[in-house]
């Protein structure tokens, strides 16, 4: 007899609803970039203060990337913690300001309207800070802390210091108070989100998702794991001090080289989790989890050269450093972490009660594998030819890099589309797919146990 499943929800889980407006907002932002990227792209081959450039980054960065990491950490970090979420009230509170506040900062940083972007940041500022708020609350109940809830700790610092430091940016917009202040404040702002929140927060939930996907939790190597978090928020932390105070570039390059060594730790774990996995096979998160690890470890590799080289900050090299930590890295692992967590809640609110009962489909049922492997394909595929396009300085190439990121991305929706099918009352899309072997009694799934 099937019993609910465990995994990624507990009794400790919040309503649905809360990460799941979060996951569909970023869906939709996705989908956004998609119809874009054939057109913003091309914009890599030409200056990093474009406003269409930048209204693009900020589409990634908090539309599709920032969205989804508030969703999914507001559904984990109750059952990482065995602790209910502070208020989901609040929570929910905080996704009507994060809307609100894109719905005014991305139009506004288009069209230079400033009273738009302050009032877009301003509700943003809101928004994140009752996320910290309820995130922070929850992490002080908990009664046991591990490594994960430290990098979600460490993650929340680091998003505070770069809205903070976004704030103060957009605020000077308008009259230019920061003066000479304004690039190194833009680049603590930068680091602090793509270095010190993003791959600190991405690794923490990593090193349990994967190690629950792949039934290997035990064989996570904790002296590795604590390493990389310090040499990455450290480096991280570093690197903005150095940006604020101006200091020579040997502290600078200190903190990208602790960023890339702690970048190393983490895609070594991946690899090494996946190595000594119990549950065997091929499982469509794996590539893209690796593909976003190496996306990282190259951006901190062109991070230490950029630094090394004491680059300027208009150089192309920028530009593909931010981009391999927003796409490379943060989206890639969205991809395919979102094909194991939004799967597995669908499964729990459409097919738990039925489980038992009658023939349920397995996860990877839900959705077409042939067709999200070619959504990677396309999509790495994609970013390889995206980062040639500033150093070539060729727009042509960027639009075709555009088009192939789109079609990669179309892949992927597809099968989000699929899988939100299963969740709607009286649609039967599963006894469609490609036959699968049969699940007897007593078998286990991913996130299923029988």
């Amino acid at each position: 007899m099937m019993r609910p499943p465990g995994g990624i929800s507990s009794a400790h889980a919040p309503d649905r609803d809360l990460p799941a407006r979060f996951m569909a907002l970023g869906m939709v932002g996705l989908l956004a970039v998609a119809v874009l990227a054939p057109f913003a792209v091309p914009l890599f081959a030409g200056s990093f203060s474009d406003l269409r450039l930048l209204a693009f980054v900020h589409l990634n960065t908090l539309g599709v990337v920032a969205a989804v990491i508030l969703g999914a950490t507001y559904q984990l970090v109750p059952v990482v913690l065995q602790t209910p979420l502070a208020s989901v009230r609040v929570g929910r509170a905080s996704f009507w300001a994060f809307l609100a506040g894109l719905a005014f900062l991305l139009p506004g940083l288009l069209t230079l309207q400033h009273w738009a972007m302050g009032t877009g940041a301003t509700l943003l500022v809101v928004a994140f800070g009752l996320y910290i708020w309820v995130v922070g609350t929850t992490l002080r109940r908990a009664e046991r802390w591990d490594v994960v809830a430290w990098h979600l700790a460490v993650g929340l610092a680091g998003l505070a210091g770069g809205i903070v430091a976004g704030l103060l940016l957009a605020g000077s917009k308008g009259n230019g108070f920061l003066g000479t202040m304004t690039y190194p404040l833009l680049g603590a702002h930068v680091t602090f989100l793509l270095a010190g929140w993003v791959p600190v927060l991405l690794a923490g939930v990593a090193y349990r998702l994967v190690g629950m996907f792949t039934l290997a939790e035990d064989a996570l190597w904790r002296p590795a794991a604590w390493g990389g978090l310090v040499l990455m928020a450290g480096g991280a932390w570093l690197l903005v001090a150095a940006f604020l105070l101006r200091t020579d570039a040997a502290l600078r390059l200190a903190g990208a080289l602790a960023i890339a060594a702690g970048q190393v730790l983490f895609a070594a774990q991946l690899v090494h989790l996946y190595r000594v996995r119990r549950r065997r096979g091929f499982d469509v998160h794996i590539p893209f989890a690796l593909v976003a690890a190496a996306g990282g470890l190259v951006a901190a590799v062109l991070l230490v050269a950029g630094m090394a080289l004491g680059l300027r900050p208009s150089s192309a090299l920028w530009v593909a450093v931010v981009w391999l930590a927003l796409g490379g890295l943060a989206e890639t692992a969205i991809q395919g972490f979102f094909y194991k967590i939004a799967t597995f809640l669908v499964w729990l609110h459409r097919y738990a009660p039925l489980a038992g009962r009658q023939r349920v489909p397995r996860l990877e049922e839900m959705y077409h594998r042939r067709l999200a492997v070619a959504g990677w394909l396309l999509w790495t595929a994609g970013m390889v030819l995206s980062l040639a396009v500033a150093p070539l300085g060729s727009a042509a190439l960027g639009h075709v890099a555009g088009v192939v990121l789109a079609a990669g991305v179309g892949c992927f929706l597809a099968n989000v589309g699929r899988i939100a099918g299963h969740g709607l009352p009286n649609v039967t899309v599963w006894m469609s797919r490609t036959p699968t072997r049969p699940v007897g009694p007593g078998a286990t799934e991913d996130g299923v146990v029988s």
